[in-house]
C-alpha cells in the first residue's frame, strides 16, 4: 500500500513539474534543472535508482549509442546527460509521451520516408553543434535486455560525420538489476523490458509489483570508425560486452 501511494505521490510531483516544463520556453537555463527535478521524482516512484559508471563524453557534439530496454531509459539518461533523443515519428501523436519527449528536445525521425533525410540530416546536425548532446537506440526497439538486438547501421546515416569519420560517438550500456545488485531473474527482467506493444500504464503497473531496482548507465569508451556499418558493430560489441560481464 505505501508503495502505491508513494508512487502516486511521485507521478502527481512530476506530472506538477512536466506542467510547469511545459510551458517554459526552450533555450532557458533552468528549463533543464526542471526536467532533472521530474526524471527524480518520476525514477523513485518506481522503485528505481540510477548508478553511473564510466565519464561521459562532454555533452556538446556527442553522439551517445545506447541499447533500449524500456520507457525508463529516457528518464534515466536524461538525469544524467543534457541531451536530446532520435525518437520514431509515431511517438509525436502519443498521448502525454508525445508533448513531453518533443518538449525535452527529441528530435522525431520519419525512418520510411526518405525524401525527408536531408531535412532530418540538417536538423541532427543543428542539435550536435547546439549545446546538448544526441542519444540514439539503434536496435531500432526495445528488447528483453539481457542481450543486445542488432544495431541497425541504416540509423546512422543521418548522423552528420560518420561518414568522414569526425564523429564523435560514445557507446552507452544500459542495465538494470535489483537495488542490492543482483541480477534480475527472467520474469523480473520481462517486468522492467517494455515490448512490442505492451502499453504504457498497465506495464507502469507491473514494475510497481517488481523488486526495486538500480538502473545502472555504463559510459564505454568512445569509438571511431571509418563509415556506419563499421561504427554500428563496435557500438555494438561494446554494449554487448558489457551486458556479458
Amino acid at each position: 500500500m505505501w508503495r502505491k501511494f508513494r508512487a502516486g505521490l511521485g507521478v502527481a510531483l512530476f506530472l506538477a513539474v512536466a506542467g510547469v516544463w511545459l510551458c517554459i520556453p526552450r533555450g532557458l537555463r533552468w528549463r533543464r534543472c526542471l526536467a532533472v527535478m521530474a526524471w527524480r521524482c518520476l525514477l523513485p516512484a518506481f522503485g528505481i535508482r540510477v548508478e553511473v559508471h564510466g565519464t561521459p563524453l562532454p555533452e556538446a557534439g556527442t553522439l551517445y549509442v545506447a541499447n533500449h530496454v524500456s520507457w525508463t531509459d529516457i528518464p534515466v539518461l536524461g538525469l544524467v546527460l543534457n541531451a536530446g533523443f532520435v525518437a520514431k515519428g509515431d511517438i509525436r501523436g502519443w498521448p502525454v509521451i508525445g508533448k513531453l519527449t518533443e518538449a525535452y528536445g527529441c528530435l522525431f525521425v520519419e525512418r520510411e520516408r526518405r525524401g525527408k533525410a536531408q531535412d532530418q540530416a540538417a536538423a541532427l546536425a543543428s542539435h550536435l553543434e547546439a549545446e546538448r548532446g544526441l542519444v540514439l537506440f539503434p536496435e531500432g526497439t526495445t528488447g528483453l535486455g539481457l542481450e543486445t538486438l542488432p544495431f541497425r547501421s541504416s540509423l546512422f546515416a543521418l548522423v552528420p560525420g560518420v561518414a568522414d569519420g569526425s564523429a564523435k560517438v560514445q557507446p552507452v550500456t544500459l542495465r538494470y538489476l535489483r537495488a542490492d545488485g543482483a541480477p534480475l531473474t527472467e520474469a523480473e527482467q520481462r517486468q522492467i523490458a517494455w515490448i512490442g506493444d505492451d502499453e504504457l500504464l498497465p506495464h507502469a503497473g507491473g514494475l510497481l509489483k517488481g523488486p526495486r531496482l538500480v538502473a545502472q548507465v555504463w559510459f564505454e569508451q568512445p569509438v571511431l570508425a571509418a563509415d556506419r556499418k563499421a561504427l554500428a558493430r563496435a557500438c555494438e560489441a561494446a554494449v554487448a560486452e558489457r551486458l556479458k560481464a
